[in-house]
């Protein structure tokens, strides 16, 4: 689950093809051997399509589980980023 973090708004690729690229944030407590530890990161992710449109709709701040894959940013970024495919409002859940 995370939150959204920021967006720099619904943009469209020049066919046409709404994209958006979300920063997203997550805190959790997760175990690492023998000790908790906590885990604050946040990262961008990038969506296409009616993905992209629903998710512009959502205000910053709400909390959502995000589905998709990994993939280079782009053929000279070697950075990950997640390709979001599907999402579910966490309240919804």
């Amino acid at each position: 689950m995370v939150r959204l973090a920021g967006s720099d708004g619904l943009r469209h690729t020049p066919s046409g093809l709404p994209t958006l690229r979300l920063r997203v944030a997550h805190g959790s407590q997760q175990q690492e051997g023998e000790r908790s530890r906590a885990v604050e990161i946040e990262t961008e992710v990038v969506a296409f399509g009616d993905t992209a449109q629903r998710l512009a709709r959502l205000p910053l701040g709400e909390q959502v589980r995000l589905s998709g894959f990994l993939d280079r940013k782009g053929v000279k970024y070697p950075t990950l980023e997640l390709h979001v495919t599907d999402f579910v409002v966490c309240n919804q859940i």
